[in-house]
C-alpha cells in the first residue's frame, strides 16, 4: 500500500508586466474631438488626447496625446507626451516623449527620454534632463499600422527549413 503525502502548493504573486509605451497606461482622458478646434491655452490634472486642433499652449499634469491627423499650435508641457500628429511649438517639456512614425514636430524637446519612432519627422533641438537621461534619443521602428491600434501584433513563429 502506498500512502500520498498532499504538498502545499506555493503560489508566488505575479507582477504585471512593465509599462512599455506612455499610452499604455489606458487612464481616461479628455478628448478634443476630430472636428473640433480649441483656440486658447489648455491646463489641467488630467490626461488629455488631441484628434482634432488645439490652438495655444498645453500644460497637462499627465499624459498628452497627440493623434494622428491632429495639430498642436502651441508650446506643450506634460508628464508624458505621445505624439502620432502634429505640433509646432517652441517648446516641447516631459519627463518621456514619444514621436510615432506618422508624427511631424517643430520645436526644441527637453525630455529625461525621447524616443522617436522610424519615419517621424522632427526638426528643433532635443535637451535630455535628469541623472539617468541617455546621451540622446532612442529611435524604434513603429510596428502599429495607426495611432489608434493597440499593441503590434506578435511576431510571426519561426518556420523550419
Amino acid at each position: 500500500m502506498h500512502v500520498g503525502c498532499a504538498r502545499e502548493a506555493r503560489v508566488e504573486p505575479v507582477s504585471p508586466s512593465p509599462v512599455r509605451r506612455l499610452i499604455d497606461t489606458g487612464a481616461p482622458a479628455t478628448v478634443i474631438g476630430s472636428a473640433t478646434t480649441v483656440r486658447g491655452d489648455l491646463s489641467g490634472g488630467d490626461p488629455v488626447e488631441v484628434r482634432g486642433t488645439l490652438e495655444g499652449d498645453c500644460r497637462i499634469s499627465g499624459l498628452c496625446v497627440v493623434m494622428e491627423g491632429a495639430r498642436v499650435l502651441g508650446n506643450v508641457e506634460a508628464t508624458g507626451l505621445v505624439v502620432a500628429g502634429t505640433i509646432e511649438a517652441g517648446t516641447l517639456v516631459a519627463d518621456r516623449v514619444e514621436l510615432r512614425s506618422s508624427a511631424r514636430v517643430s520645436g526644441t524637446i527637453t525630455a529625461r527620454v525621447v524616443a522617436i519612432a522610424d519615419g517621424a519627422f522632427y526638426e528643433g533641438d532635443v535637451r535630455m534632463q535628469g541623472p539617468d537621461a541617455p546621451a540622446g534619443p532612442l529611435y524604434f521602428k513603429d510596428r502599429r499600422k495607426s495611432a489608434d491600434e493597440g499593441p503590434p501584433p506578435p511576431p510571426a513563429p519561426a518556420t523550419g527549413r
